[in-house]
């Protein structure tokens, strides 16, 4: 991150951030990942000390498979929708993760990514699905705000006052439910956070496009990490890609809708983050919709959330076993794999290293 005023006002210094996405082109599963340069051997290293199995490889981006723009869209006879998901609380309350998912015998252990997985393979084969999971990291500013929160809970939870001759006693009997609140919020600060986007779009051939598919079907897939008592994932109405007379400002719903699309569809392409500052978002906006109908104020504010490595952990990972075997993910009919132990590697054994 910048480190001081010269660097982030006057150079524009920004934090990178990386992009984990999850494709599927009319049921074919895809798995990328987009690092900056710099960080790619990092990264692949990351994936081969977690995962020896796995092949990982560079290739093209696969967004140039369909048309880069919502008039070629329309026009080849599709049409779309795009949405992004934000938290209902704030960032320190936790959504479900893989730990809650884990079971005492491994054979019962469930596999959360597995839901959303199953959705995907199910696509007809004309059907498109891309979604983005972006992330950068973030300084210790949310960890003091959920500290406040704990404090704030404290207070609030089972208060009770007495009152006497002598004067009034207050105390404090918390709940269970609520003691566990606290735990989960105490736990959850205690990694480290991420600044967090997860955006997504659905193309289908305009004879079979519907959006309840992806309005309710993916989103389904999402709220298995719900908690009621925590936090979970919601639409953000800011953002995704519905406009209609009934929703405010209940004008120009067509131009609205339109630079609605606009503005997810090249934000999908250049796997942007909302824009840290006011000025930058205005200036997206004009570049993207050449008008001041744009969505972005809205859906900055509204869609701005910072998970923890553990919750990122939960709705991004290589799959695990159980899920592999079934028939959900295109695999390779061979894998490469190291040399023999023992194996020379300049002429016959016992010949001397040639020396340059």
């Amino acid at each position: 991150s910048a480190n001081n005023f010269k660097e982030k006002w006057w150079d524009g210094e920004v934090t990178m951030w990386y992009c984990c996405e999850m494709v599927s082109f009319g049921g074919e599963l895809h798995m990328y990942m987009r690092v900056p340069t710099g960080r790619k051997n990092v990264v692949e290293a990351a994936l081969y000390a977690q995962y020896p199995d796995i092949e990982v490889i560079e290739t093209e981006d696969y967004v140039s498979r369909l048309p880069m723009t919502v008039k070629g869209i329309d026009e080849a006879g599709y049409n779309f929708f795009g949405n992004e998901l934000r938290l209902v609380k704030d960032d320190e309350y936790p959504i479900r993760t893989y730990i809650d998912f884990e079971a005492p015998v491994e054979e019962k252990e469930l596999d959360p990514i597995s839901a959303l997985f199953e959705i995907l393979a199910k696509l007809k084969p004309q059907e498109v699905v891309w979604m983005q999971i972006l992330l950068r990291p973030v300084k210790d500013d949310w960890k003091k705000k959920g500290e406040k929160t704990i404090r704030a809970l404290k207070e609030k939870f089972g208060r009770q006052r007495i009152e006497q001759e002598k004067g009034t006693i207050t105390f404090t009997m918390p709940a269970p439910g609520d003691i566990e609140v606290l735990k989960a919020i105490d736990r959850n600060i205690g990694k480290p956070g991420f600044e967090s986007l997860i955006r997504y779009l659905y193309f289908a051939p305009k004879e079979i496009y519907t959006d309840t598919f992806p309005r309710r079907g993916i989103y389904g897939a999402f709220n298995q990490y719900a908690s009621e008592s925590l936090n979970k994932f919601t639409h953000n109405f800011k953002a995704w890609t519905r406009a209609d007379f009934w929703n405010r400002p209940h004008i120009f719903p067509k131009r609205r809708l339109r630079a609605r699309k606009l503005r997810m569809l090249s934000s999908y392409h250049a796997r942007s983050m909302h824009n840290e500052t006011w000025m930058g978002t205005l200036l997206e906006s004009l570049l993207e919709s050449h008008s001041l109908v744009g969505p972005r104020f809205g859906a900055r504010k509204m869609g701005a959330m910072i998970l923890n490595a553990e919750e990122l952990a939960t709705i991004y990972h290589i799959p695990t076993l159980p899920v592999l075997t079934g028939p959900l993910i295109k695999r390779s009919e061979a894998k490469k794999v190291g040399p023999p132990a023992g194996l020379p590697i300049y002429g016959d054994e016992g010949e001397e290293l040639p020396i340059k």
